[in-house]
């Protein structure tokens, strides 16, 4: 009995260790294809991108939580005069008569 158990648990633990790799494979295929992807695109790949936003974020000394209250608008404000649009004539006016 006890041999069917090694049996068990050395083919369970062959499964799970094919499938952890197989992730593995699954999401290092996936990040190259995104990042080929990208530069076929003309574009910074998504874990740079990522990776930059979050050095950023960490390089401005706020704390995690106030990420989004440490940001200022003081952007001047400046109203636009209004004018006065002229009557269009309606299109029933443009149709030709019959």
């Amino acid at each position: 009995m006890q041999f069917i158990a090694w049996i068990f648990k050395i083919f369970f633990s062959l499964l799970g260790l094919v499938f952890v790799l197989g992730m593995l494979c699954i999401l290092l295929f996936s990040l190259l294809f995104g990042a080929l992807w990208s530069l076929v695109r003309g574009r910074k790949p998504e874990v740079a991108v990522v990776w930059q936003r979050y050095q950023d974020m960490a390089r401005s000394k706020t704390s995690f939580g106030a990420w989004g209250t440490g940001a200022k608008n003081e952007a001047e404000v400046v109203d636009v005069e209004a004018k006065e649009v002229p009557d269009v004539a309606k299109p029933q006016d443009r149709l030709p008569k019959q």
